[in-house]
């Protein structure tokens, strides 16, 4: 099987920064909460569960519009 180089890069940088943090999960974390208030543009956020909800619609509802 071919290996995907989107991904080995994305393991490859996985492990540069649990390695630069000692594997400890706490700093990790603690690094993430950081670098989110640092840079809050980057940050992706899923929708509200309501909006997400509201939009939602069957096979059935697509057809009959």
């Amino acid at each position: 099987m071919k290996t995907d180089p989107i991904l080995r890069e994305v393991h490859r940088m996985k492990d540069l920064f649990a390695r630069e943090v000692g594997y400890d999960l706490a700093k990790m974390c603690e690094r993430l909460r950081e670098d989110e208030k640092k840079h809050p543009e980057r940050m992706v956020y899923p929708p509200s569960e309501t909006l997400a909800r509201g939009k939602r619609r069957t096979a059935t509802q697509k057809a009959a519009k």
